[in-house]
């Protein structure tokens, strides 16, 4: 009897458990042939090489130190402010012209310049001042030059050239009794000049750089005939001759030189 209650027990167990169990089983998703990476697909995608992983890992190193590297901007506008010295040395204005021989000075220099940088390519503008020992002179220059960068350093090699001048100076007559250009000379010798740059930058930021610069010019300078002093019509005729007769009055003199000289640097870089 006891076995039969059993049996029975069991029946009844197995008859209301399988249909619960069976509705908890899901059947597995169809297998999509076409998918990537399906083995029954055409086209499987393959496994990376050994090679690929490793230039993958390499890129990721690369952008990872690009991010890192010193943290600059791709940099765009640029200002810079420098001070330092010039020497200058011309070698010779003609004497029956001006009367001004081996003209050499040395002296501070100041100046400004601002311009745009594409990658290492450098273009730009300056002005300085040189206040040398026995006159002074502006140069407004072009620049165009090459900047390698070097981890937190830049290395500049350029060119530049332009416009340098003198300036208005005082007496027309004090000019042929000086050795040099002085500012009571009414005389106004200007010219031009060329040269090479080379120069070290430090980024001390990524807005900000600290460096150094030599730079050398090639002086071409001119002085125009002086005009004839005021009423020189109501001169006698005598004074007009020796006016007319004077070198000074009638010829341009010219000169040759060049300038050499070294400056502290303070720049402000600008972009992206």
């Amino acid at each position: 009897m006891r076995r039969a209650l059993g049996f029975f027990s069991l029946v009844v167990a197995s008859t209301f458990s399988i249909p619960a169990f069976a509705q908890d089983l899901q059947p597995p998703p169809p297998i999509d042939p076409n998918a990537p990476g399906s083995p029954m697909s055409p086209n499987p995608t393959p496994a990376p090489t050994p090679e690929q992983t490793q230039q993958t890992e390499t890129h990721k190193e690369l952008d990872k130190s690009e991010k890192e590297d010193s943290g600059r901007n791709f940099e765009l506008f640029w200002l810079r402010g420098e001070i330092g010295g010039t020497y200058m040395n011309m070698k010779q204005f003609s004497s029956d012209t001006l009367q001004l021989e081996n003209a050499s000075a040395g002296g501070p220099m100041v100046g400004f310049a601002a311009g745009v940088r594409l990658v290492i390519l450098l273009l730009g503008a300056r002005l300085r001042y040189n206040a040398l020992s026995s006159y002074n002179m502006w140069q407004i220059n072009g620049e165009l030059g090459l900047k390698f960068p070097i981890g937190s350093f830049d290395l500049l090699i350029g060119g530049h050239g332009g416009y340098s001048f003198v300036g208005s100076l005082g007496d027309a007559s004090v000019a042929t009794n000086q050795n040099v250009p002085s500012d009571k000379d009414q005389v106004k010798i200007r010219g031009f000049n060329a040269g090479l740059d080379f120069a070290l930058d430090y980024y001390v930021s990524k807005n900000f750089s600290v460096g150094v610069g030599l730079f050398g010019d090639f002086l071409f300078l001119n002085r125009p005939p002086v005009d004839k002093p005021a009423g020189f019509a109501q001169l006698p005729q005598d004074q007009q001759d020796a006016v007319n007769n004077d070198p000074l009055y009638q010829k341009s003199g010219t000169s040759f030189g060049f300038a050499a000289g070294g400056a502290l640097r303070l720049g402000l870089h600008l972009g992206l």
